[in-house]
């Protein structure tokens, strides 16, 4: 995976190198660090607009009818280029940084190997504690993973005669193995050399040779109805000597134990017990006569991250584009809640003795003034500049309709249409029975909004009353 990276910064360094003269609009607001891939995302933007049309409209159509809809009256082109440098240029950056990252994690990781230079496992001195190293096991085509406990390199005498009280029964675990009980085994025990924690050397002694080899591998010639086998563990350290007997009842093995598994484990207890005053585990060569040779279990998490980088970059750059598309929710929302006083307003001035395009403008002149940013009253000021401008008062509101998008703002237009058409009789209280409807529209969308607040805070007061409970009554169970 670190070739992945590399090649992607690669590509990445030579579209900088070929964009260094390319300008970034001040607009942007570039950074020091941001200005190097603004600039290549200026000059993708240029090579996509003169990519084929089919293209190019999927890459800027949409987005530019959003940024209209927002931004009534404003250079779409214009918007719409520091858009797209914005998104992909953050996109860049996020991708060279993520790769640049996972590269370094996978040089440490391959910089940090855990054999010595010997090509064994490093032993910790006395009272450092053992430690445990994942490994495959590759022989031929097979590879197998193995976990290793390399234990630290030996305890001293007064160490040892404190652990003697614990050991027996550490031990009879040990040569349990995957057996429970030892009025019933049915398959290998592990009459292990040394037992994880103790510093002891372990012999074993069997009574009877027929059912085990020395390995602790069962035979296959054993009775139906078990037959009892009695093994001692003669148990040295250092001039210390002691007798364990343990009886074992056994019998037929149990199907489907691994070959190779057992061979591979034989050969690791063979090597730990060789080289168990050593400063190093040293790895067999071979299990069973098959070849081994040993590699380090590398993580996969580098590879994860190397993958995951390219997909968060491209999640960067697509949000943008659903943050238009939110902002364009908002804008429709906005629009229906100012409906009712838009159309309330209009009825005043033209029931005043206003025309249309009069009451028109008032409100607009009346919406600089707040300084607030609406919607609608934008759309409004546009309709105004087109009608100075030469076009039809009733071109004009057409367009104001389909910039508006919303079914009643098409309504309100036909009403106007008709009044300045054929000054229709009772236009005056057709417009007030809309803004009475669109009020009472107006108030059930907002009350639709506060029971979706109430949902959106019921989880957090769940953890509220959660963490209330726990404050009461964890006290009230520790004093008890």
């Amino acid at each position: 995976m670190e070739y992945l990276a590399i090649a992607v910064l690669i590509l990445i360094l030579l579209l900088g190198i070929l964009t260094r003269g390319e300008e970034v609009p001040e607009e942007c607001n570039a950074s020091t660090l941001t200005r190097p891939f603004y600039r290549m995302a200026s000059r993708l933007e240029s090579c996509l607009r003169g990519a084929p049309e089919k293209l190019r409209n999927r890459v800027f159509q949409k987005n530019e009818e959003r940024l209209r809809l927002l931004e009534p009256g404003a250079d779409i082109p214009k918007l719409s280029r520091l858009q797209f440098i914005s998104k992909c240029g953050t996109a860049l950056l996020f991708l060279t940084v993520g790769m640049i990252f996972g590269l370094l994690l996978c040089v440490r990781e391959r910089g940090e190997s855990v054999f010595d230079a010997e090509g064994g496992l490093p032993r910790r001195e006395w009272g450092k504690g053992d430690y445990s190293v994942e490994l495959n096991a590759v022989s031929g085509e097979e590879s197998r993973p193995v976990e290793i406990l390399v234990e630290e390199r030996q305890y001293s005498t007064e160490e040892i005669r404190e652990m003697l009280p614990e050991f027996h029964q550490a031990l009879e675990t040990a040569l349990l193995a995957k057996n429970k009980d030892p009025g019933h085994v049915d398959t290998d025990i592990d009459p292990v050399t040394a037992v994880e924690g103790y510093p002891f050397g372990i012999d074993w002694e069997f009574s009877d040779r027929t059912l085990f080899r020395r390995d602790g591998v069962m035979k296959e010639d054993i009775p139906e109805n078990g037959k009892l086998v009695t093994l001692t563990a003669i148990v040295s350290y250092g001039d210390f000597s002691e007798l364990y007997a343990f009886d074992l009842m056994v019998f037929p093995k149990a199907s489907g134990e691994d070959p190779f598994a057992l061979a591979l484990q034989k050969a690791l207890q063979k090597a730990d017990a060789e080289s168990g005053t050593k400063n190093s585990f040293v790895l067999p060569a071979e299990a069973d006569g098959i070849s081994v040779y040993w590699e380090e279990k590398k993580s996969r998490s580098m590879a994860v991250l190397i993958l995951f980088v390219p997909l968060v970059a491209v999640g960067i750059f697509w949000g943008k584009d659903k943050d238009l598309e939110k902002r364009l929710k908002e804008r429709d929302l906005q629009m229906t809640m100012d409906y009712p006083e838009l159309v309330s307003k209009l009825s005043l001035y033209i029931g005043a003795g206003m025309s249309t395009r009069v009451a028109w403008r008032k409100l607009c002149e009346e919406y600089r003034k707040k300084g607030i940013k609406r919607y609608v009253y934008d759309e409004m000021i546009l309709t105004v500049r087109e009608m100075e401008r030469g076009c039809s008062e009733l071109v004009a509101y057409r367009n104001f309709a389909k910039r508006c998008r919303l079914q009643k703002f098409v309504k309100l237009v036909s009403l106007l249409e008709q009044n300045t058409k054929l000054g229709a009789a009772g236009f005056l209280s057709t417009l007030r029975t809309e803004s009475s409807e669109a009020l009472q529209e107006r108030k059930t969308i907002a009350r639709r909004l506060g029971e979706e607040a109430g949902t959106k805070l019921l989880l957090p007061m769940i953890l509220m009353l959660a963490i209330v409970m726990v404050v009461i009554i964890v006290p009230a169970f520790v004093s008890i």
